[in-house]
């Protein structure tokens, strides 16, 4: 009786709402404390970098948070909307609040990592309004708009333009009408941008490698690994237990789930490659995990399933603690 009640909880709103409050609180307490580090540098290829946009302080702070607290309503709405968890649940709500917690310089700032991780589940809520709707070209054409758009501001939104791409044949619309969506939509932003002379050819910069690992300490440079591995880790094998269930979903289930596993490995592959330029990604890996995760332990409750979720979430607690202890 017990344990069903404590699966309950970890799974309920409230649950989900009190952790994100007390991350929030916690994020706080480090940026207002004086423990954060700004990422620097402009790695925009037209356009200045989104860690540009704002001055430093409390604005770039209420950016940064608000950027977190959309991704959240984005993962609401694409529950609620497509019923991508199959179950009721709102632990991902808990899971993606602890995850960004564990990196707080990520958190309480602005920054490419944290527009990535909104513009792609938006552009993902976009596609899956397109399942056998071979006539909603102007979603797929926001959708790569958007893409290009932001690539000039950084060259990472760039990798997710296959993703989608290949999302197109997932959601059975991958026909003459929506490649030419996508294409124009893919030629728009550069085409008023350099039509109406708001940047030129020697505007184009290719942006200098310059390795996160140089701007962090190496404590937390060590720790940041140690989250991105625990992440990935359990992500994974999440990914490889929910298999058995997603095979036996319906068709557009299945094409859902398949968006969002071509989503997942391809950010594990762009921070595995991409290293340099990983804290860009990061944001986004956590909504990828929070989806995964929260998928298999809504539909796996287990009579103790809620000790490894409480787990998940203390390590990530404890590498927080450990940055403002350090």
């Amino acid at each position: 009786m017990r344990a069903t009640y404590f699966i309950r909880l970890v799974h309920s709103r409230a649950f989900g709402v009190a952790t994100g409050l007390l991350a929030a609180i916690a994020a706080c307490l480090y940026f207002f404390g004086g423990y954060g580090n700004a990422l620097t540098g402009n790695r925009g290829l037209v356009l200045p970098s989104a860690n540009e946009w704002l001055p430093d302080g409390t604005i770039d702070f209420a950016a940064g948070m608000a950027g977190a607290v959309a991704t959240i309503v984005l993962m609401l709405t694409l529950n609620k909307v497509y019923n991508i968890l199959r179950s009721m649940t709102s632990l991902y709500i808990a899971l993606f609040a602890a995850m960004e917690l564990a990196t707080p310089d990520f958190l309480t700032h602005f920054y490419t990592g944290t527009l990535l991780s909104v513009v792609v589940p938006l552009c993902l809520l976009l596609l899956f309004s397109c399942y056998r709707e071979p006539a909603s070209t102007r979603h797929v054409f926001l959708i790569f708009l958007l893409l290009s758009f932001f690539t000039a501001t950084q060259y990472c939104f760039a990798v997710y333009i296959p993703a989608f791409l290949l999302g197109l044949a997932q959601m059975r619309i991958f026909n003459p009408k929506a490649l030419t969506a996508a294409f124009l939509g893919l030629l728009t932003p550069w085409w008023l941008l350099f039509g109406f002379g708001v940047v030129n050819l020697q505007d184009i910069s290719l942006p200098a490698p310059v390795s996160i690992f140089s701007v962090i300490a190496d404590e937390d440079t060590w720790l940041l690994l140690a989250t991105i591995g625990i992440t990935v880790f359990v992500t994974l094998v999440c990914f490889v237990l929910n298999l058995l269930k997603t095979i036996a979903y319906n068709a557009r289930a299945r094409a859902y789930n398949g968006a969002f596993t071509v989503l997942t490995l391809l950010t594990v592959a762009a921070i595995c490659i991409d290293y340099r330029n990983l804290a860009s990604y990061v944001p986004l890996l956590y909504f990828c995990s929070t989806i995964e995760i929260s998928h298999f332990f809504s539909t796996h409750r287990a009579e103790k399933s809620f000790i490894p979720i409480l787990l998940i979430i203390a390590a990530y607690a404890a590498i927080f603690i450990c940055q403002t202890a350090i």
